[in-house]
């Protein structure tokens, strides 16, 4: 019995020879201990919280070097390397400067592994929930020039039609070209990304083509939008929004513990509702528009040990858009009668959008592993009719309901925590999908005037099936303390079915116009990344790479065998840019060179001057500069400035001329809403009121966003001429509340926000108040 215990001694300890412990404790400057304060080992889910010492212990942990995020409120956010070494207890010193003294460090997941953004040679910008907050970002269209080269479309007050463009490319067919993820699941259509912003921890996003990691259409780049994740302590909030044009926003949220330090829920639910901005003169309404969204997000944590967690995510919402397509029939029209509509039908649009997921992790002493597996339910229909003409006249309308259901499977491994000079991820990522549409267009009883035979309608119904897999890599390997390498690569296979009918329906007359047909076609593409990066110091580092993307081809519906299917599309991006962090943290000053390249665009046109086709006829070079800049010049006084420069042309574009009847190449032409110069400015002061616990400040903070011209038709004969926005927001902040009115578009500026083929106007003048208690 003896010899047993001696060998259960024996065997403990050797075990906890590899077990090793650290210990820190988190003070301020002067010295004060910060009780509270979280501390991070990324790439685990190890976690901790300092006590009223500000001491802490992390136990059990391999040898290795780490980094440590920590973060406390009222403190600047900081990630600090640390070296545990094998066999002892190693002990680390943390200082945390107040806000107001220096910018935060940042963590994103940009490579699918957490780092710290400056030190991540990619064109990367974050957007922390806080950051959202100052700058009033409710939705994906207040987010342009939030990060340099991204453009929204503002599509009137559709919730699903809002096209990112980055770097001059934006989607011009069913697929997208910034493919935009939640937590971690692709959203397969863009009209699926969630538009209203509910208890997000942070926005991502990537500028230039991101192929390797992230697959198909992440063609200019990705918006990793990432919800808060359940913790284990118990806090809530409540958010009441109010504003003109009958503005309504409610949003609720709570966070606690199932079982202590095992198992937490995080829920948040969110109402939004606005009257009209628009009037209908044909209609005889001045209330044409309107708005009323709902939104739930739920999130389930288990700690099944110190290695292993599950966490589920559920979210849903519902949109009913009144209004949605307020289009004018042309750019003098939208102008001279801003914000009326005059078509003859109600122009509503309903959304539905529903995604869960479950994801395991494991985070090992040799790798980590990660399993996301999800479902997408996406709906979006027109109950009544759009109208098509967009005049009183009653010529044509249209209706049409999609479906689309996605089941989506990634398989990833990366390096541990603790990785020395290689640092790699790799894995699989496999989907099914299939969607559902029927179109109807009505040639309505004024269309007589141009064909006899009306009124009657074309009706068109298809079945759209893909399936597809790729396999991925990327590594990174230290060839000295200060010169990394980093290369990858993914090759993507993916087969499309279409199953498509077209009718004719004349007084209910149901007649066949082409028999049921079904096509498929398999797409494949290969997508390799290189990047050499350089840390000149320890604040500073300068990188180049090279990256190639590419969107996925498709179908052209109710088109002959010639231009049944179209191509996928290529980019090559050349970049180059330099990161730094000077004086102490007060100054963030990025720059970044780029010289993008898309082949084979796919784009609206014709071949016979009657059918539209989305064809592969376009090769566009855009070379362009991005800074993005944060400072802290003086104690509670923040700047930003995010800018981007664009000199973007076709080298090659054929497109249909309906006066030649002929293919004319636009070549030299600028590509559609790519504005050659945009930019962002803030300021932001804030003054304490108190030294109490609650950290009571006023605060003021003041917006010019500037968007250069930008053209809204191929052939460039529409251009929006440049035109700056000013926004304010202002108020009382305290831990447990805040108090602000805001105001957005404050100088009412006039601008033609999408064009292409029709009108809209960009949202007018906008003010409001928000009340936010927090426990």
């Amino acid at each position: 019995m003896e010899k047993i215990f001696c060998l259960i001694i024996i065997l403990y300890s050797v075990i906890n020879l590899h077990a090793q412990n650290l210990k820190g404790i988190v003070k301020t400057k002067s010295g004060v201990p910060i009780e509270g304060a979280t501390i991070n080992i990324l790439n685990t889910d190890r976690s901790v919280i300092a006590d009223k010492e500000g001491k802490f212990t992390i136990t059990k942990i391999s040898a290795g070097n780490y980094q440590l995020s920590i973060n406390s409120v009222g403190y600047a956010s900081q990630i600090k390397e640390v070296k545990v070494t094998e066999g002892s207890t190693s002990v680390i010193n943390i200082v945390l400067t107040e806000q107001g003294k220096q910018l935060d460090e940042v963590v994103v997941s940009s490579d699918k592994t957490e780092t710290d953004l400056q030190q991540t040679p990619l064109a990367v910008s974050s957007l922390s929930g806080k950051k959202l907050n100052d700058y009033r970002a409710w939705n994906i269209t207040d987010l342009t020039a939030l990060a340099p080269s991204v453009f929204v479309v503002e599509h009137g007050n559709s919730s699903g039609s809002n096209f990112f463009n980055i770097r001059g490319t934006m989607g011009f067919s069913t697929e997208q070209s910034v493919a935009t993820y939640v937590d971690g699941v692709y959203q397969f259509d863009f009209y699926s990304a969630p538009i209203n912003f509910n208890n997000i921890e942070r926005i991502e996003i990537l500028r230039g083509p991101q192929g390797t990691l992230y697959g198909r259409n992440a063609f200019s780049g990705v918006v990793n939008i990432i919800t808060k994740k359940p913790t284990n302590d118990t806090h809530g909030f409540a958010e009441i929004d109010l504003g003109n044009y009958g503005q309504q926003r409610y949003t609720v949220g709570v966070n606690a513990p199932i079982i202590k330090n095992k198992l937490f829920f995080d829920v948040s639910g969110q109402y939004n509702g606005r009257g009209s901005v628009y009037s209908n003169p044909t209609l005889s309404t001045k209330h044409f528009d309107g708005r009323k969204d709902f939104n739930v997000t739920g999130n389930l944590r288990y700690l099944i040990s110190d290695k292993w967690q599950i966490n589920v995510n559920a979210k849903t919402e519902n949109d009913n858009d009144k209004g949605a397509y307020p289009w004018a029939a042309s750019d003098s029209a939208a102008r001279n009668h801003p914000y009326q509509e005059f078509g003859n039908w109600n122009n509503t649009e309903r959304r539905s959008n529903t995604n869960v997921s479950v994801a395991v992790n494991y985070y090992g002493k040799h790798f980590n592993f990660t399993s996301i597996t999800a479902g997408v339910d996406y709906h979006i229909w027109i109950p009544g009719r759009v109208d098509y003409d967009f005049t009183p006249l009653n010529l044509l309308s249209v209706s049409n309901a999609t479906r689309s259901n996605e089941l989506t499977q990634e398989f990833r491994f990366s390096s541990p925590a603790n990785a020395g000079r290689l640092k790699w991820t790799g894995g699989s990522y496999l989907f099914a999908e299939k969607i559902k549409t029927n179109a109807i267009t009505y040639y309505d009883q004024d269309y007589a005037a141009i064909d006899t035979a009306a009124p009657y309608s074309t009706i068109t119904k298809d079945t759209l099936r893909n399936r597809g897999i790729a396999l991925y890599g990327q590594a990174t390997y230290s060839l000295t303390s200060k010169l990394d390498i980093t290369a990858g690569a993914r090759y993507d296979l993916e087969r499309k079915e279409i199953t498509e009918s077209n009718d004719f329906d004349k007084d209910n007359m149901i007649t066949p116009l082409t028999d049921t047909k079904t096509d498929g076609k398999t797409f494949h593409a290969f997508t390799p990344k290189l990047t050499l990066s350089y840390k000149l110091t320890d604040n500073s580092l300068i990188y180049a790479s090279y990256a190639k993307g590419f969107r996925i081809g498709g179908f052209n519906v109710a088109a002959t065998d010639d231009n049944r299917a179209y191509k996928p599309e290529k980019s090559d991006n050349y970049e180059t840019a330099i990161k730094n962090n000077l004086f102490q943290d007060r100054l963030k000053l990025n720059l970044t060179v780029f010289y993008l390249q898309q082949k084979d665009q796919q784009v609206s046109t014709s071949t016979d001057g009657v059918n539209a086709l989305t064809l592969n006829v376009g090769d566009m070079n855009n070379l362009g500069l991005e800074t993005e800049i944060a400072a802290i010049p003086v104690k509670n006084f923040s700047i930003e400035w995010n800018a981007a420069w664009s000199h973007a042309k076709y080298a090659k574009l054929d497109l249909y001329d309906y006066t030649t009847s002929s293919t004319v190449n636009y070549k030299g032409n600028h590509p559609i809403n790519n504005p050659d110069f945009s930019s962002m400015v803030a300021g932001q002061y804030n003054y304490p009121l108190s030294n109490s616990k609650q950290n009571i400040a006023a605060f003021a903070r003041l917006e010019y966003r500037y968007i250069g011209r930008y053209y809204l038709d191929f052939v460039n004969s529409d251009s929006q001429s440049g035109y700056g926005l000013i926004n304010a927001r202002a108020g009382i902040t305290a831990k447990n509340f805040e108090i602000a009115v805001w105001g957005r578009n404050i100088n009412d500026a006039r601008y033609i926000a999408y064009g292409y083929g029709a009108y809209i106007l960009g949202s007018p003048k906008m003010w409001g108040i928000t009340l936010t208690g927090k426990f």
